[in-house]
């Protein structure tokens, strides 16, 4: 099981705005020396539903719209993983800044963005 950030695989994805872009490469510096490898699949859907069913450790985005998601938020939560806002706070339809996961590295993977990366 991938219950650590160093066996976990993180999918993500880069919005085409000049601060998404420039917190995605702050993400990318983050994570990469403690995760085992960083997917970009480009689409939020297949990203979720591959979370929700394993394939995928965790992923996060730093802006995305609610018919993004919101599916994908559902398939994780019913399927036992976690989905939360990049703060930790539970997901809205308001949510943007995207975490999801198994639930086991969630903390771990929120603490490196904001704390190393400085992602908020």
């Amino acid at each position: 099981a991938q219950d650590s950030i160093g066996d976990a695989v993180i999918a993500m994805g880069s919005p085409p705005g000049e601060e998404s872009i420039e917190m995605s490469l702050k993400g990318i510096t983050a994570l990469m020396p403690v995760c085992r490898t960083i997917r970009m699949l480009g689409s939020a859907a297949i990203m979720l539903a591959w979370v929700a069913n394993g394939r995928l450790t965790c992923y996060w985005e730093y802006d995305l719209s609610s018919w993004d998601i919101a599916a994908g938020a559902l398939l994780v939560t019913e399927a036992g993983g976690r989905f939360t806002n990049l703060e930790g706070d539970d997901y809205s339809l308001r949510t943007r800044k995207i975490c999801a996961s198994n639930g086991a590295v969630h903390d771990q993977v929120l603490r490196v963005l904001r704390e190393d990366a400085g992602i908020i």
